[in-house]
């Protein structure tokens, strides 16, 4: 039985009687209790004829009329009444209960025992009649579909989608034995459902499932192509009694309703080419699958790509999916209206290890260098270099993973720049000077990279030495700011509002510190004794130069005049990143046709944005605007052009704001 089952039908319970005085007239109150909640369908009464006592008294079972009384784990049949055969035997049976199986909790297998109330005399009064273990396992593409442009056919079908290049992320859902996929059966609202919610996609997206979806014992299996399954929409031979899924039609949010689309008839196999839309509201939408046809031996999985139509990038945006088993309930006891089947609400853990793929390369693979990570204090100050953490999806799909800090001694001294990302990235590890231990010695802490369960973690240990050569100082009450610098080149360029600055400077560091332009407050993104970094106020644009003032714990610096300019594209150093979300460089070369990420500051909302790569200028971006979670910092992607020559190329970005073009220092991208 499924373990995730509200309503899940157990085993016959039969009594084989023997050695009665013919003739007799026996009347008996027969009742079952379990260990968990009898889930089936009720009148008012709290009556159920769904469960039916029968009578073989030598020419087969004939059901009673005797109805079933339901009381929370008991079924009770009162007054169970008939006549013993010339023979003396009679056999007796029970068919048709269901139990809340979520009750003993989805785990591993356990044991469902059955204790018989009868005035029948029973040489044993204890039965087991189910054996209850989780039944379902998914893949989701580790429930991440990054959106990029990805076109659509004129004529919606599976194959013109494949056909059309449309991009699609695949979803599986595995059975663990033979029978936990069931069709609807007779006194059934549903086979067994499935219910996909998605979220976060872009307002102009479109989603395209299959309306039908033949299993993995059917003649050609539904499959996207990168799940080990070669590209197909499907062959499906009708009463075969191997897996199909169909999209249920009017179903609510909880998968509960509706009808299934019709399946095609025979004779022969048909192809599953038909597709529909997933209605979204908001970037949000879901959708049903429901059994319609299944084995009941061999363990069966079934697998669909979800298709995304999208124009155009207009956001940066990552759309999430999950599946549960429906429809979702959570009515856990007999009742007169809730639909048989019903499951627990559950998130299905991964089916690799059932489908022995958990290390194909379809699947992502975290690389992480181990290296430890070495910093130095000394007298209050970091010395030596940042320590850096390169991160890479070495395999294929989407790994999304995490970055924490685990301390073993101290606590707080760490700050990373990065916590998380997708596939390749970065994380920079720094000490925090808020938090510097006091006493001079060895601290240790540990980087735990996460990929997620498919990807796998890595862990990077982290020392922190500090060193005392002689006693503080006295606290310096006199707040010096000797430099006003852009964030990304470190170059004396203008400030833009809405962007990134950095101060250079002494005593910067304090409990309270304020810094403003013309009085309005920036928000400081970092702080240390020699360097804040600020987000410059949106309010200043328009503005050619404002009066700044750094304020530490109510000391202030003198008031200096910062130049401001309608725009100053500035690429970060190590800030381009190629197609793969690997770091751009020497050995990292970008393709030419790949798409860049550029992340840069000093360009406001509304400019007109373009780039140059080599001698190919007014390249225009696939999509330029603010860089997701990252204050102040902007990201351009740019397809790399066809025919430049293979390594470094001038790489420069420009901004337009009211007709005057303001263009970035050159960078150095490497091509091939």
């Amino acid at each position: 039985m499924r373990a995730e089952g509200l309503t899940e039908r157990v085993a016959d319970v039969i009594l084989q009687c023997s050695g009665f005085q013919s003739g007799t007239a026996i009347s008996d109150n027969l009742g079952l209790y379990f260990p968990v909640s009898v889930t089936n369908r009720i009148d008012n009464n709290s009556l159920t004829r769904d469960a039916v006592v029968s009578i073989d008294t030598g020419l087969g079972f004939v059901p009673t009329a005797v109805a079933g009384q339901v009381a929370g784990s008991r079924i009770v049949f009162n007054g169970v009444s008939f006549t013993v055969p010339a023979s003396g035997n009679f056999n007796v049976r029970v068919s048709g209960v269901r139990l809340d199986m979520y009750q003993l909790g989805a785990s591993a297998p356990q044991t469902v025992m059955a204790n018989i109330s009868s005035s029948l005399p029973m040489p044993q009064s204890q039965v087991t009649v189910a054996s209850a273990q989780t039944a379902f396992f998914a893949t989701l593409d580790d429930t991440g579909i990054t959106c990029t442009g990805s076109p659509q056919p004129s004529t919606l079908t599976v194959a013109n989608l494949f056909a059309a290049g449309t991009a699609f992320a695949s979803t599986r859902i595995s059975e663990s034995f033979g029978n936990a996929f069931q069709p609807r059966a007779a006194g059934e609202d549903n086979g067994t459902r499935f219910v996909l919610n998605y979220s976060g996609f872009p307002a102009n997206a479109t989603l395209y499932l299959p309306d039908l979806v033949a299993g993995s014992d059917a003649l050609v299996p539904t499959a996207g192509g990168d799940l080990g399954l070669p590209q197909a929409a499907g062959q499906y031979v009708p009463g075969s009694g191997t897996l199909l899924l169909a999209r249920v039609v009017g179903a609510d949010a909880t998968g509960a309703g509706g009808a299934p689309v019709p399946v095609p008839a025979g004779p022969g196999a048909v192809t599953l080419n038909s597709v529909s839309t997933v209605a979204l509201t908001g970037g949000a939408g879901f959708a049903v699958y429901e059994v319609v046809d299944a084995g009941t031996i061999v363990r069966e999985s079934a697998q669909f790509p979800t298709f995304i139509g999208l124009p155009q990038v207009t956001a940066a945006a990552v759309a999430q999916e999950s599946v549960a088993p429906a429809p979702v309930s959570t009515v856990y006891t007999a009742s007169t209206t809730a639909p048989i089947q019903r499951f627990a609400a559950v998130t299905p853990a991964s089916d690799c290890a059932l489908l022995g793929d958990c290390q194909a390369g379809y699947f992502p693979k975290l690389s992480v260098p181990t290296t430890p990570i070495q910093l130095t204090v000394v007298d209050g100050v970091e010395t030596g270099q940042l320590g850096y953490i390169t991160v890479h999806n070495d395999a294929g799909g989407l790994m999304l993973w995490t970055a924490t800090i685990t301390y073993q001694s101290g606590s707080g001294w760490l700050n990373l720049d990065n916590s998380s990302g997708q596939n390749g990235g970065s994380v920079r590890a720094f000490v925090n000077p808020k938090n510097l231990p006091a006493a001079a010695g060895t601290y240790a802490a540990s980087i735990l990279i996460d990929g997620g369960p498919m990807a796998g973690s890595v862990t990077v240990p982290v020392t922190l030495t500090v060193q005392v050569t002689a006693a503080p100082a006295p606290p310096a009450s006199r707040v010096t700011v000797s430099a006003v610098i852009n964030a990304a080149t470190f170059a004396a360029t203008p400030l833009v509002a809405g962007s990134l600055g950095t101060i250079k400077g002494s005593n910067l560091a304090g409990q309270v510190v304020v810094v403003t332009f013309d009085a309005v407050p920036a928000l400081l993104l970092y702080d240390s004794p020699s360097q804040i970094n600020l987000w410059v106020p949106a309010g200043l644009v328009g503005r050619t130069s404002a009066i700044m003032v750094v304020t530490v714990d109510g000391s202030a610096s003198t008031p200096q005049t910062v130049a401001l300019a309608p725009a100053g594209p500035s690429i970060f150093a190590g800030g381009v990143l190629n197609q793969d979300y690997s770091a751009n460089g020497a050995g990292n070369a970008a393709a030419a046709g790949s798409i860049l990420q550029i992340f840069a500051t000093g360009i406001p909302p509304g400019a007109t944005v373009a780039a140059q790569i080599g001698d190919r200028q007014n390249l225009v971006p696939l999509y330029a605007g603010p860089a997701p979670t990252l204050t102040g910092v902007q990201q351009v992607n740019v397809a790399v052009p066809d025919g430049l020559a293979a390594g470094s190329v001038p790489l420069i970005l420009c901004a337009t704001v009211a007709g005057q073009p303001y263009c970035s220092a050159g960078y150095s991208l490497f091509v091939r």
